[in-house]
């Protein structure tokens, strides 16, 4: 599958904005706070985020790329109806080569929830190891996370 990724506008935001996801993945749902949907509502504002389109200009995700202090955060995610199908380690890719392209790091970071096995297999695939973990207070709920980390 080919990917094509695009500076977000305000109605990829919309739509992204309105994902839900099921069971516990329903953590990552857009509409879970009103910061989160709020945030959701306003991809298309932020600098090196971008949208996710298939070979069809369907929308299926989006990702950043976050500069903290000299290392580059990765955020992505994919639309609920494309996730839990096998298209995760493509995608993933697609992203990570999308990113090393564009911003030519040596090395990327990402946080994942500790539940999200199937992410962390992919991840991990991809060339992804733990190097630490933390527990957030998001929703409040007690979130635990890992950061994994790439090195290239």
């Amino acid at each position: 599958m080919k990917f094509n990724f695009k500076i977000p506008k305000e109605q990829d935001s919309l739509q992204i904005a309105t994902w839900k996801y099921e069971n516990e993945y329903s953590f990552y749902s857009n509409d879970k706070t009103k910061e989160k949907q709020e945030w959701a509502l306003n991809i298309h504002t932020e600098e090196d985020a971008f949208t996710i389109f298939d070979e069809s200009d369907k929308l299926v995700g989006h990702c950043s790329f976050d500069d903290e202090d000299g290392e580059i955060i990765l955020g992505l995610q994919m639309k609920p109806s494309f996730t839990g199908q096998g298209n995760g380690h493509e995608f993933v890719k697609a992203v990570l080569d999308f990113g090393k392209k564009k911003y030519d790091y040596n090395k990327i970071s990402l946080y994942v929830a500790k539940f999200n096995k199937r992410a962390i297999k992919v991840y991990e695939k991809l060339g992804f190891y733990k190097i630490d973990d933390f527990t957030w207070d998001i929703y409040d709920e007690e979130i635990e996370f890992f950061v994994m980390e790439k090195c290239y």
